[in-house]
């Protein structure tokens, strides 16, 4: 079983379904149950109920990966949330996570040299941004309980942010960082 949190309509879902990755899909987003007919389960509501997560754990689970991209910074608790959810992992399962890098030139730049600390509709300055994370701090989120953190790459985008990282022998590659990607497994 697949469940996607922060999902929308289950394009990524119905993608990861139409390739043969998937073969049940479940969502879940706040603003809604709208989604794709390739989903075999939507749910509307907020991911931080946990009467919403119980529903959903026994409809659905228990699950073999969940995906949270780009989701827990926008929670009040996101740490409980991550607990509740290894909770609806089978043993080995998979949580996996995309967070925002808050130690970036992008937000460091403005905030050291201007004074400045903006907030935006989208990217690592998102308004709705409740948390803030940095590699250990991110690590450390998805290294709660039973699950251990497999694998964690730093992702930045560009030619020049690549080549910059490169002739600097990778010491800014913090600074380059959006965003980590985050795979933890649940023990047992």
């Amino acid at each position: 079983m697949f469940w996607m949190s922060g999902g929308g309509i289950g394009a990524s879902a119905a993608f990861l379904k139409s390739t043969g990755k998937v073969r049940t899909a479940s969502v879940v987003d706040l603003v809604g149950t709208l989604a794709l007919p390739e989903i075999d389960h939507a749910f509307g509501g907020d991911l931080e109920d946990p009467d919403l997560l119980a529903r959903i754990d026994q409809e659905c689970g228990p699950f073999d990966v969940i995906l949270c991209l780009d989701v827990l910074e926008h929670l009040t608790e996101p740490r409980a949330v991550v607990d509740r959810l290894s909770g609806m992992l089978v043993p080995g399962g998979m949580l996996v996570a995309s967070i925002p890098n808050v130690r970036n030139y992008r937000l460091l730049g403005p905030l050291l040299f201007q004074g400045r600390f903006d907030l935006m509709e989208r990217g690592i300055l998102d308004s709705t941004h409740l948390r803030w994370f940095v590699a250990d701090t991110a690590r450390a989120l998805m290294s709660r309980g039973d699950l251990h953190v497999d694998s964690f790459h730093k992702f930045f985008e560009g030619p020049r942010k690549k080549l910059f990282n490169m002739l600097t022998l990778g010491i800014f590659r913090d600074f380059l960082t959006i965003q980590f990607y985050i795979r933890s497994v649940k023990r047992g």
